[in-house]
């Protein structure tokens, strides 16, 4: 199958919450965010199509004004621009409300830290929002201060509640590797009386990524049945569907032929695992990207097989 030059359309999520037509979103002032921090693709400054659809579904409000969606998971494959519409989220919300409360988890406290004080803070100290933020460094207490009184800080699944009384945005990023609700349990309380929301982003996970599986099957379940119940957005490629063929990859990654190449695209294919590839690139789960093996794992049967092996 060749490989495509230039830019295509983008591709639609295999599974979308229907947008309520005539809502009111915060995706405009997420946009301008987005401009503002100085994030650009091959089409321009700002964020890409499925960023903004994304945005504009996530951040609905209801006829008084509040968050429609109190949860809102977001499954989407490796290195599509997740990272870059988060901070875009919490730095546009920190600064459309005072005192705004956002809690973030990575998929450990150290992949946290380095994105805040290593990835964020120096694209807004070179931001136009410089003189808005300042930052706190001490380990365990990490966070960015918004001249406004809203604050970003770290939250872990170690601890016991997320930082602070009350809480404005939860974001639990890279899903796929919590073990368990332990994260999501410790947000909920704090978020009981405020107009707040839990956002739950991540690629496909692995045999052990039971929080993020049993979120995105739910979602998918309420949307077969069209029963209500949070907002749920899903790229991921069919199961029958050829992992090795351009077409596929064209038919649900959103980033392609804008921040990512198929050429690179074929080339990780042609290097990793196709499990993991599958898992990571397509957004398909164990059952699909690993059939057969969830007893005795693909690497021990090729060994037992193998001439001369006991």
């Amino acid at each position: 199958m060749p490989i495509s030059r230039g830019f295509s359309p983008p591709c639609r999520p295999r599974f979308a919450t229907a947008p309520v037509p005539g809502r009111a979103n915060l995706a405009e002032g997420i946009a301008r965010t987005a401009v503002v921090l100085g994030f650009k693709t091959s089409l321009g400054p700002g964020l890409m199509p499925w960023q903004h659809e994304a945005n504009q579904l996530v951040t609905e409000l209801d006829g008084s004004g509040r968050l429609a969606h109190r949860q809102a998971v977001i499954e989407v494959m490796r290195q599509q621009g997740k990272s870059v519409d988060l901070l875009s989220i919490m730095v546009a919300r920190a600064l459309r409300r005072p005192d705004m409360q956002i809690a973030y988890a990575a998929q450990s406290g150290k992949e946290a830290r380095h994105r805040l004080v290593d990835v964020w803070w120096p694209r807004i100290r070179k931001s136009k929002l410089a003189p808005l933020v300042d930052i706190r460094k001490g380990s365990g207490s990490e966070a960015l201060l918004f001249a406004n009184g809203s604050m970003l800080s770290l939250v872990t699944a170690e601890e016991t509640s997320a930082h602070g009384d009350n809480l404005d945005l939860g974001v639990i990023d890279e899903a796929w590797a919590q073990r368990d609700d332990r994260l999501e349990q410790a947000m909920r309380p704090a978020m009981m009386t405020r107009d707040a929301q839990l956002l739950i982003v991540s690629a496909a996970g692995n045999e052990k990524s039971e929080y993020f599986r049993r979120k995105v099957f739910e979602a998918r379940e309420r949307l077969e049945a069209g029963e209500p119940g949070g907002c749920y957005i899903g790229y991921s490629a069919p199961d029958d569907a050829d992992p090795g063929d351009p077409v596929t990859w064209r038919g649900c990654m959103p980033a392609l032929g804008i921040t990512v190449s198929e050429e690179t695209v074929a080339t990780d294919y042609q290097d990793m695992d196709e499990p993991e590839f599958r898992r990571a690139y397509l957004c398909q789960w164990p059952e699909v990207a690993k059939p057969g093996w969830g007893v005795i794992g693909q690497d021990a049967w090729s060994a037992a097989a193998a001439p001369g092996a006991a």
